[in-house]
C-alpha cells in the first residue's frame, strides 16, 4: 500500500460549492461512521500525522472484451460510469457496462464480484444485450451513463434510474426507469450537455446531481451541476453555453460548483469527470483527472494508446463543499507499460463495494491498440480507434475506511469537536500491533468526566481491527444528548474512524456506498 504524509493540521485542496455548516454546532455522530479526512472533526492533535493512503490494484481485469461468437476481440468492455451495485433483494452484484465504444449496453451479475455471468435478456437473443439495435440507435448510442437504485423510494431495489449522454457536444441526455434493472423504459429529456455526462444521488442534500461537462479556459475540461429533488424530467431543462454552439430554447443554465484553480491541479490537468456516492456520514467523490498532453485526443489517437486519467479521492459533509485528497488514488499504468490499465481510467457508478470490511473499488481501464494508430491507419470513427480499444473492468482494495490514518509513531492524542450522539456504543477503526488505543470523554468546559477517563476505558492493545468497542466503567449512553467531546490516545498506533452506535452489534448507521452481502440495504443498520 503507498501511503503520503501531512501534518494533521495540513488541508488537501478545497472544492468551494456550497456554504459551510453552521459555525460551532455540535456535530451529530449519528449518521455513520467519522472519517479523519478533514480536520472537521478535530479540535486539537499532538504527536499525530495523517497519512493518506491509496487502493491497491488487482493484478488481473475480471471482465475484458468477449466475442458472442468466442475468439480474440479487440473492442472494450467498459462502464464510462456506469453502474455496479449489490441488490440484496436478488443475493448478486448487478453490473451494467457496454462492449464495443459509445454502444451495445449490456447486464452482467455476480455472487462474489469476481466471476460475472452474462444473461440473455432477450432484447437481442442469445446476448445481454440492454435495448435492442433499434433502441440503441433511437436512444443514439451512449457514451456514458449511470444507472442507479432510488434512494428515495421505499424499494430502491425495484426502482432503478438510469441516465444515457450521447456523443457529441450539446447532446440530450435522456431519462430512463426501470423495476427489475433489466428493461428499461424512457422517461423523458433531462437536460443538454457535452459528452460524458453522468448522475449521482446526493443523500446530503436529498437531491439527484446531474455532473456535467463543461469547458473551461485555458485547461480545457471542467464540470458544471444540476440538482433535482426527483429524477423525473423537469418542465424546464437544463442546458449550458459551451463555446461556439447554440442553446436548444427554453433551457436553464446549471450552476459551476467546482472551479479549477481551487483544486491544485499540474499545469496540464484538468477535471474529466466527477462522480459521487453516500458512504458512512460523508458523500465520497472521486475526480477523474486528465493529464493533458499538447493535443490531448489527438496525440492518443495518433498513437493508438489511451488518453491518461488517474482517479483522485474527494469527500463532502454537506453535499456541496469538497476536500479533496492530495494526490490521485489509482493512476494510469502510463503508455509502455503493457498492463491492461495502461491509460483512461474511469470510475464505475457507485464507487465501491463493502467486502469483508475492504473497500472494493471498480475501475475502468483501456491497453489501447498500437497497430490502428492514426498513424498507421488513418483517421477512423471513434469507436474503431486504437485508444479505445482493448478496455476492461478490474478493482483495488483498501481498508475500510482507509482513505487517511491519524498515525502516532509514539505518544499521541487527538481531541474532537463538540459532538452529541444518540448511541451508547463507543466503535473505532484502528490498527495498534504495537501500541494501545484508548479514549476518554471530557464535558463542554474541556474536563474529563471520572467515569470515562482513560484510566476507566477498556481500549485496544496489540490488535488490529475495523471494528471494536470501547468501554468505560460508566455507560456511554448516559450521554446521549450532551454536548462533549471525545479524547483518543494513541501509542504507536494509527486510528481511521470512530463513531457511536446503538447496539454492542456495532451498527454505524451510515451508508454504505454500492453496498455489501453483509447488509440488507444501503445504509449500515
Amino acid at each position: 500500500m503507498t501511503s503520503r504524509m501531512m501534518n494533521a493540521t495540513a488541508l488537501a485542496a478545497v472544492l468551494t460549492i456550497g456554504a459551510n455548516a453552521a459555525a460551532g454546532a455540535a456535530i451529530n455522530l449519528d449518521g455513520g461512521r467519522q472519517l479523519f479526512v478533514d480536520d472537521a472533526l478535530i479540535a486539537s492533535t499532538n504527536g499525530i500525522v495523517r497519512v493518506w493512503n491509496s487502493p491497491v490494484k488487482a493484478v488481473s481485469p475480471v471482465l475484458r472484451p468477449t466475442s458472442e461468437k468466442g475468439g480474440r476481440v479487440a473492442g472494450c468492455t467498459a462502464a464510462t460510469n456506469g453502474g455496479l451495485w449489490w441488490d440484496p433483494k436478488l443475493g448478486k452484484y448487478r453490473l451494467w457496462y457496454e462492449t464495443d465504444w459509445a454502444g451495445n449496453l449490456r447486464y452482467a451479475e455476480s455472487r462474489d464480484g469476481l466471476a460475472w455471468e452474462l444473461p440473455d435478456l432477450g432484447r437481442v437473443k442469445g446476448t445481454n444485450r440492454v435495448f435492442s439495435d433499434a433502441e440503441e440507435q433511437r436512444n443514439k448510442s451512449l457514451d456514458s451513463w449511470s444507472v442507479w437504485p432510488d434512494y428515495a423510494a421505499a424499494d430502491p431495489y425495484a426502482c432503478w434510474n438510469m441516465l444515457i449522454s450521447a456523443p457529441g457536444l450539446i447532446t440530450s441526455d435522456t431519462m430512463f426507469s426501470s423495476t427489475d434493472g433489466r428493461s428499461f423504459q424512457k422517461i423523458g429529456i433531462a437536460g443538454y450537455s457535452g459528452d460524458r455526462t453522468t448522475l449521482h444521488y446526493d443523500s446530503m442534500l436529498g437531491k439527484w446531481v446531474f455532473s456535467l461537462r463543461d469547458f473551461h479556459k485555458p485547461l480545457g475540461r471542467a464540470r458544471r451541476f444540476h440538482a433535482q429533488t426527483t429524477f423525473r424530467p423537469e418542465a424546464v431543462p437544463y442546458a449550458f453555453p459551451y463555446v461556439g454552439k447554440p442553446q436548444p430554447e427554453g433551457t436553464k443554465e446549471p450552476e459551476i460548483w467546482h472551479e479549477l484553480d481551487e483544486l491544485g491541479y499540474g499545469p496540464r490537468e484538468s477535471l474529466y469527470n466527477f462522480d459521487a456516492v453516500p458512504y458512512e456520514s460523508l458523500m465520497l467523490g472521486v475526480m477523474e483527472v486528465l493529464h493533458n498532453t499538447p493535443k490531448d485526443n489527438w496525440d492518443a489517437e495518433c498513437a493508438g494508446l489511451p488518453k491518461q486519467t488517474s482517479l483522485r479521492f474527494a469527500f463532502s459533509r454537506d453535499g456541496r463543499k469538497y476536500v479533496a485528497a492530495p494526490e490521485s488514488a489509482l493512476k494510469p499504468s502510463g503508455w509502455g507499460s503493457g498492463k491492461w490499465d495502461t491509460g483512461y481510467l474511469s470510475a464505475i457508478g457507485g464507487i465501491c463495494t463493502v467486502d469483508d470490511e475492504t473497500l472494493r473499488f471498480y475501475y475502468t481501464g483501456f491497453r489501447g491498440d498500437a497497430t490502428l494508430s492514426r498513424t498507421k491507419v488513418g483517421p477512423q470513427p471513434m469507436f474503431k480507434q486504437g485508444m479505445y480499444y482493448n478496455g476492461s473492468i478490474g478493482y483495488a482494495t483498501l481498508r475500510r475506511d482507509g482513505f487517511a490514518g491519524l498515525v502516532a509513531d509514539g505518544d499521541g492524542e487527538v481531541v474532537t469537536q463538540p459532538v452529541v450522539f444518540t448511541g451508547g456504543h463507543l466503535f473505532v477503526n484502528a490498527e495498534c500491533l504495537m501500541g494501545d488505543v484508548t479514549a476518554e470523554i471530557l464535558d463542554e468546559d474541556g474536563e474529563v468526566l471520572s467515569e470515562f477517563s482513560s484510566a476507566a476505558c477498556r481500549g485496544l492493545r496489540f490488535c488490529d481491527t475495523t471494528k471494536r468497542e470501547l468501554t468505560f466503567a460508566g455507560s456511554l449512553a448516559s450521554l446521549a444528548g450532551k454536548t462533549v467531546r471525545i479524547r483518543f490516545k494513541l501509542h504507536c498506533a494509527t486510528l481511521y474512524s470512530f463513531w457511536v452506535s446503538p447496539s454492542t452489534r456495532g451498527e454505524s448507521r451510515g451508508y454504505v456506498a454500492a453496498g455489501s452481502p453483509s447488509y440488507k440495504g444501503l445504509r449500515d443498520l
